[in-house]
């Protein structure tokens, strides 16, 4: 099945404020458990909870996020911020109309996990390097030989690393107690293989392997989703078809000042280096399915000539040519890769060429260097 065009369908691709908010959580987060008390003792406690059970929950909350699409993620409240671009706006807005915002959240909550996780690794190396780490543990209801079995069990994946079990005798030489004096010594630091092992598994290993299920949950939606299964569709039909019959004509000029109607939503600087548009606030429209109802009403008063940019690779459906029955003009479709115009495919060309036939006040608009390399 052949997928969406790649500059409007959502990808996978990283999306850096969240990951840089959950790397710069995980390094504050790090650096202020790591750094101890004032004599560097660093309770082993705490850090299982915040290297085994925090990411065992947030595990949980995302998951539940993603099944009920509604939730809380840090994706999820990183997105409400005013930190994306109209681009990443707009693939925003399109995942939600193809019901993959979900998917797509739950992907970028594992990459910020997984940042939180390597950002916090990267301190506990600096740390271990320059400084003298103490780790101890306190309780006051749990004995060496209650902690010990539970222990046992988070370092069960590791069996094979010697070093990094933690030992019976290992804890009760470190059990740490306010009202004792404890000099510190190098079986304190004897827990640093531990630590980094519980880092590696829990933080770093599992989110790597949710981060490839996430993804294949996202590509496995969007590839069901009805409008690729229609593009794919058109698509195999038409490559069929050699040459079309009483095509309508393509042109390769346009009226002076005619008003651009940005139905595809497209960024302007695509268009410029091939036509000379007036693009200013009071000579471009909106209308189609990302517009406002104000937007499209505006359009649809509009009997003048306009120019309305659509992407090749969609289907016309039948919204736009409910708009074209009452205005006159010309369509001009574009396709594009990296944020640049790439002449059309023949086959779009022919479908566009086709619908556009049903209208006698419309033309279908392509610059010369933008036609099929096989008609240009």
């Amino acid at each position: 099945m052949s997928q969406l065009h790649p500059s409007t369908s959502p990808k996978l691709q990283i999306a850096w404020p969240i990951v840089l908010v959950g790397g710069g959580l995980g390094a504050v987060l790090a650096w202020g458990i790591l750094s101890g008390d004032q004599q560097g003792r660093v309770n082993l406690i705490y850090l299982l909870l915040v290297y085994v059970l925090l990411p065992l929950l947030s595990l949980i909350v995302s998951s539940l996020s993603m099944i009920s699409g509604r939730g809380f993620n840090l994706a999820r409240l990183v997105v409400a911020l005013p930190l994306w671009s109209h681009q990443k706006q707009m693939l925003l807005r399109k995942a939600r109309q193809l019901q993959v915002e979900k998917y797509w959240l739950f992907f970028q909550s594992h990459l910020a996990a997984l940042a939180f996780s390597i950002s916090s690794l990267l301190v506990f190396f600096i740390l271990l390097l320059a400084t003298d780490i103490n780790f101890v543990w306190r309780s006051t209801l749990l004995a060496a030989t209650d902690l010990h079995p539970l222990l046992l069990v988070i370092a069960k994946p590791w069996t094979f690393w010697h070093e990094a079990q933690p030992s019976l005798a290992l804890l009760e030489m470190t059990q740490d107690s306010r009202l004792q004096t404890t000099a510190a010594g190098t079986v304190f630091a004897n827990w640093w293989p531990f630590v980094l092992a519980v880092q590696i598994f829990y933080c770093v290993f599992l989110r790597s392997l949710l981060l490839l299920v996430a993804g294949w949950l996202f590509r496995s939606k969007l590839q069901r989703d009805f409008e690729q299964a229609l593009a794919a569709q058109i698509d195999d039909d038409y490559k069929t078809v050699n040459e079309l019959v009483d095509a309508q004509p393509v042109v390769s000029t346009l009226p002076e000042n005619i008003m651009v109607n940005n139905w595809a939503q497209v960024d302007f600087c695509l268009v410029t280096p091939f036509q000379t548009l007036n693009l200013s606030k009071d000579n471009v429209l909106n209308a189609g399915p990302l517009a406002s109802e104000v937007e499209q009403r505006v359009a649809e008063r509009w009997q003048g000539q306009q120019l309305v940019l659509v992407k090749s690779w969609e289907p016309p459906m039948g919204d736009l040519a409910d708009f074209l029955q009452n205005g006159q003009g010309y369509l001009w479709p574009l396709d594009w890769q990296d944020e640049a115009l790439e002449p059309l495919r023949k086959i779009h060309l022919q479908e566009w060429q086709r619908f556009t036939q049903q209208f006698s006040n419309w033309q279908i608009f392509v610059p010369a260097k933008l036609m099929p390399k096989e008609q240009a």
